[in-house]
């Protein structure tokens, strides 16, 4: 265990702020021995951020957004979300889009300042 974490510490201390969220693919081997991925955090946790947000709401409404988001932070946020393994390959258009649908789906609509 205070091998994973010295391990783990080391890995994100140069690359994200303390405190921030973020997830982790463990495996551990049959000798004791493991290895992990560490990923961008979650897309909601970004968006609360984004947004000023401590937590979304309990029931989202789409008609009555809660809070509303730029789409150049919704771009900022799929720009972090494209550096994890799995998602580097895939479109930014793309990645902003499910950027969109989750924020959809927190009750939080996209609009931009003008509007």
């Amino acid at each position: 265990m205070a091998d994973f974490c010295k391990q783990f510490n080391e890995r994100t201390e140069n690359v994200y702020e303390k405190d921030v969220l973020l997830s982790t693919k463990l495996s551990a081997l049959s000798d004791r021995s493991f290895t992990f991925d560490v990923r961008s955090p979650p897309t909601s946790y970004l968006i609360k951020r984004a947004i000023g947000l401590d937590q979304g709401p309990g029931s989202p409404n789409p008609e009555k957004p809660v809070a509303f988001i730029s789409p150049e932070a919704v771009y900022e946020i799929a720009k972090i979300k494209q550096e994890d393994d799995l998602l580097w390959h895939l479109p930014l258009e793309g990645i902003a889009r499910s950027v969109v649908g989750t924020c959809r789906s927190m009750g939080v609509a996209v609009r931009a300042a003008s509007e």
